[in-house]
């Protein structure tokens, strides 16, 4: 059964270096991607799980005595595709490598899958793209 939205995108590493990414968001690019193509489905696996964790940590860097607190967020990124109408799963396996509590502190709207279970939906897709 193919999807309206045929592209399925799998992010697996969380960003790294907050600084260098201001110029190249890897959400941000996806929601771009969600706009312009009419949609995609997004699955969040390895660290990348941790973007569908609510917390109250906001990212702040100390450098040569100034504070850049303007670094990316992926969670607002992640709820700003979410309100797109974008599709997030978030695999099971690794949101609870991120604690007991990763569960409870799921973003509303992400769904959980199991890692057999995307995989048996990627024939559903055109395309499915690692990010």
């Amino acid at each position: 059964m193919a999807t309206t939205d045929n592209t399925l995108l799998i992010i697996e590493r969380a960003h790294r270096g907050a600084v260098e990414t201001q110029f190249a968001d890897t959400l941000f690019f996806v929601r771009e991607l969600h706009r312009q193509s009419g949609g995609v489905h997004v699955a969040l696996r390895g660290l990348a799980a941790s973007y569908a964790v609510d917390t109250t940590y906001e990212a702040a860097l100390r450098i040569a005595g100034r504070t850049l607190d303007t670094l990316p967020d992926p969670r607002r990124l992640l709820r700003q595709l979410l309100d797109d109408g974008a599709t997030v799963f978030v695999e099971e396996t690794d949101l609870s490598a991120l604690g007991a509590r990763a569960r409870e502190r799921l973003l509303p709207g992400v769904r959980r899958v199991t890692g057999a279970e995307l995989v048996s939906r990627w024939s559903d897709y055109a395309r499915v793209w690692f990010f």
